[in-house]
């Protein structure tokens, strides 16, 4: 496997960090993305049950999201020093860094107070739940740079004709969202 860093340097605010011609970090985000809030759901399951198999289920599950969001944040940091400063994309990216950094300190603290617990018992539900939910948020934020900033994407999409699906309350999600968004800053380090 070749990783290819042709454009790492440019300024270019399409980054250009891949694998196999494919955007790096969208591959990696998966592994914190699922390990990190199904950690929480084994954390619950533990303090509903009392079953010690759930709380050393839970450590794996966190230590397995905590190593994949150093690789995903390491590939995405690359992606990050790309990104022109003073830009709408930059200011979307700040808040997504900002959410996953916290997660990870989270799941980390999480992780180091119960690794020499018996069954790796002793860890926070509320670290694992607010871990969980900064990953979460994290995630529509990454989203917004792609399906809506046009981060990483190339062409026109196939699907940009068809209706969204809209959730209940999705409107003022989005809205509440967006108003945070606004107070992050828009500038940040940049590699040229």
């Amino acid at each position: 496997m070749q990783v290819a860093y042709p454009y790492l340097i440019t300024g270019d605010r399409h980054a250009q960090v891949t694998l196999a011609g494919h955007p790096l970090h969208p591959m990696l985000i998966v592994v914190p993305a699922a390990l990190i809030p199904f950690g929480f759901v084994l954390d619950a399951m533990y303090r509903s049950t009392g079953k010690e198999s759930y709380a050393n289920a839970a450590y794996y599950s966190l230590v397995g999201g905590l190593a994949g969001g150093v690789a995903a944040g390491i590939a995405g940091a690359m992606d990050y020093l790309t990104i022109e400063p003073e830009t709408d994309i930059k200011r979307t990216a700040n808040v997504h860094a900002s959410l996953n950094g916290a997660a990870l300190v989270l799941t980390a603290v999480n992780v180091l107070g119960r690794r020499n617990q018996p069954d790796h018992q002793g860890g926070s539900l509320a670290l694992s739940a607010l871990s969980a939910l900064g990953v979460a948020v994290s995630g529509w934020f990454g989203a917004r740079m792609v399906y809506e900033q046009g981060m990483r994407v190339e062409g026109v999409s196939p699907v940009a004709r068809e209706p969204e699906a809209k959730l209940p309350l999705d409107d003022s999600i989005h809205q509440a969202l967006m108003a945070q968004e606004k107070i992050a800053p828009a500038s940040g380090p940049m590699l040229h």
